[in-house]
């Protein structure tokens, strides 16, 4: 058997002489991601139009056919409702994402401010509660263990280490 060395990891293996030529990597997934990506960039580089987006085509060939999305939507009222309705649910979860990162990047005072004053927090009721005001609820509140004792045995101490449970 022969050795050959990766060239990702530099690691030597045994080479099959069957299939000598065939083999590239020693098979780890990361080397075998850093093949792929090479392969991949070799092949954009020899065919760089692939890559290209088709709007130019499709720009001329609208410009050549005016009116034609107008008509194909007038004689197609299901495509249209189903893309109206697909679109605002992208537009749904796009929002909901930024207004989620927002709350967390930006306002966690104002957060923790309205959930203390918010009257239906029982951490028993758990239909009431959402996911994000526990999420808070509990990043707020480091040393909250029901079961412990008011002694606040685990909790930090003023300089920033935690003092050992007796």
């Amino acid at each position: 058997m022969q050795t050959k060395q990766c060239p990702y990891c530099q690691k030597f293996l045994t080479i099959n002489p069957r299939v000598r030529k065939q083999r590239k990597t020693c098979g780890s997934p990361s080397c075998q991601k850093a093949l792929n990506r090479n392969n991949s960039a070799r092949w954009r580089q020899q065919h760089p139009d692939s890559c290209h987006p088709d709007y130019p085509r499709v720009k001329l060939w609208l410009q050549k056919h005016p009116g034609y999305l107008q008509r194909y939507r007038e004689d197609h009222l299901t495509y249209v409702e189903k893309n109206r309705q697909a679109q605002r649910l992208r537009d749904r979860r796009k929002k909901l994402h930024l207004d989620i990162q927002n709350k967390i990047r930006r306002q966690p005072t104002e957060i923790i401010n309205q959930l203390w004053n918010s009257s239906h927090l029982d951490i028993q009721n758990v239909s009431e509660i959402q996911p994000l005001e526990m999420t808070f609820l509990f990043s707020t509140l480091p040393c909250l263990d029901i079961q412990n004792s008011l002694d606040n045995k685990g909790c930090p101490k003023e300089n920033g280490t935690i003092e050992a449970r007796r």
